[in-house]
């Protein structure tokens, strides 16, 4: 009877282990993920398929004594050209020789999905290696980070064997059909510094207009609004005005994430009847919820389910005053 009670303490000791070197491995593997993005040298084409769309851009990214550069031009459509160093964020566009520059706390593209707190993947998300695959002739693990609850999609990575970027992302939605696929056609990992590379590709760009969009904490020391019960997870990482072309105006955007999904909040004086809220869920898996008051129009959409805008449009308020 003792050697039958302590094998099945043995077992269960064993249990423990296992689960707990499997947290650490999770946690590993999301470290190596999110800083192989932001600390690696990187170059190449990814395509971008949504809402039966695909779009191809070309990134190059490099970090020099400290500093993280990034460029992503647009091969698809009118032309564009994003340019990033570190937070503060320019976007070119040469069909109306015009600047925006803001400063994008928090906002990522395309590989650099995951950041810390890593935490975070782990509270909402159930984290699985799933096996192995090949992207643009890299050998790859296959990432599934599965929803806790049905305030978000499923999402599966593709990891790079040797280093931890990010090949290919897929939003997954509730059928488990792709909705939002990113992937690189082609990369090349690893080189030198060339600073001619991150500069724009205009060369008379000094005397192009430039729209200076106010940053995030200016804002959020003014507007007041919150969403008092988001989703689990969901935290505020950008607050801007906006008015019409990017201008600062009367509408504030507030944007909230889980670190993966994302859901914008626009908010602006009614310029109607007071409607009553409506929700719906588009064929490409985007969320929308409206709501209009007698002083308020708010607008929620984000690629989420339903449930996710429906929970933070409910839930808007403004602490400087009794609007809902």
């Amino acid at each position: 009877m003792k050697a039958v009670f302590f094998i099945a303490l043995l077992l269960a000791l064993s249990n423990v282990v296992l689960a707990d070197s499997g947290k650490a491995d999770v946690s590993d593997l999301l470290k190596t993920m999110g800083t192989a993005a932001q600390q690696l040298s990187y170059s190449g084409v990814f395509v971008f398929q949504h809402d039966g769309k695909m779009e191809s851009s070309r990134v190059s990214h490099a970090v020099e004594n400290g500093v993280e550069h990034t460029k992503i031009v647009t091969l698809d459509g009118l032309p564009r050209e994003i340019i990033r160093v570190n937070e503060e964020m320019r976007c070119y566009f040469p069909e109306i020789h015009s600047v925006r520059l803001e400063h994008r706390n928090g906002s990522r593209f395309f590989p650099a999905l995951i950041a810390p707190p890593y935490q975070t993947y782990r509270d909402n998300y159930d984290i699985h290696v799933m096996g192995k695959d090949r992207v643009a002739g890299h050998d790859c693990q296959v990432v599934q980070f599965r929803p806790r609850d049905n305030f978000r999609f499923a999402y599966q990575f593709c990891a790079d064997n040797s280093t931890g970027l990010l090949l290919r992302a897929i939003t997954l939605n509730a059928l488990d059909e792709p909705v939002q696929v990113a992937s690189f056609t082609e990369v090349v990992i690893g080189g030198v510094f060339d600073p001619a590379r991150f500069r724009p590709g205009y060369a008379d760009t000094p005397n192009w207009h430039v729209e200076n969009i106010p940053s995030s904490e200016a804002n959020a020391a003014n507007s007041g609004w919150v969403v008092a019960n988001p989703p689990p997870g969901f935290r505020k990482i950008g607050e801007v005005r906006r008015g019409p072309h990017g201008h600062m105006g009367n509408m504030t955007q507030l944007v909230y994430s889980d670190g993966l999904a994302s859901v914008s909040i626009f908010i602006e004086p009614s310029d109607g009847p007071p409607r009553a809220p409506s929700a719906e869920t588009l064929p490409s898996s985007l969320s929308f919820y409206s709501v209009r008051t007698p002083e308020q129009h708010v607008t929620v959409v984000g690629a989420v389910p339903l449930a996710a805008v429906m929970q933070i449009g409910q839930s808007i308020t403004n602490l400087r005053s009794s609007h809902p």
